[in-house]
């Protein structure tokens, strides 16, 4: 009786051992998308004649409108991540020379939008940066990155660059 006892314990321990590797695994091959550091993806990078805030805002238009408000097969629903890097003022109370600090402000500007599918936030589909690239004239860098996978590819980034330099939501159409 004891040894049948201290069999199954040991037959415990391995199953239990066995059930934390396989977890860890798992946990290991959890893809972030465009996040991982050799993420290849495809990318489009192009410049609009507009301000980076305008830029920022038609990507996020486009995010709203083709992706988060529209109905994708399957029942898929995607949500997106904002943030955008402000460059604080240096001044007391707003008190400043502001062409100087407008002109250093829109360099360092710089607004990030992530798409993901809602249950998989981790995993980056879509990457818009903003960014901004001259004051005189205007203009702005922007990038879009996409997965490089099913309904992230070519297209996709071919509807958002059209998008944002229109400043027009034009979605790509579904399969």
């Amino acid at each position: 009786m004891m040894r049948n006892v201290q069999k199954m314990r040991g037959l415990g321990k391995g199953w239990m051992a066995l059930a934390l590797a396989g977890a860890s695994l798992l946990a290991g091959c959890a893809s972030t998308g465009l996040m991982e550091k050799d993420a290849k993806g495809l990318s489009d990078s192009f410049s609009v004649p507009i301000d980076y805030e305008s830029a920022y805002r038609r990507a996020l238009e486009y995010v709203r409108v083709c992706h988060k408000s529209r109905q994708h097969p399957y029942g898929v629903e995607y949500g997106a991540i904002r943030d955008a890097d402000q460059t604080p003022d240096d001044s007391v109370f707003g008190l400043f020379d502001t062409q100087r600090a407008s002109e250093q402000h829109k360099y360092k500007d710089m607004g990030r939008i992530r798409v993901f599918k809602i249950g998989e936030e981790a995993k980056i589909l879509q990457l818009f940066e903003a960014k901004g690239e001259s004051v005189s004239p205007v203009s702005t860098r922007v990038t879009v990155s996409v997965l490089g996978t099913g309904v992230w590819d070519k297209a996709e980034l071919a509807a958002a660059r059209q998008s944002i330099e229109s400043a027009t939501p034009v979605c790509r159409a579904l399969e």
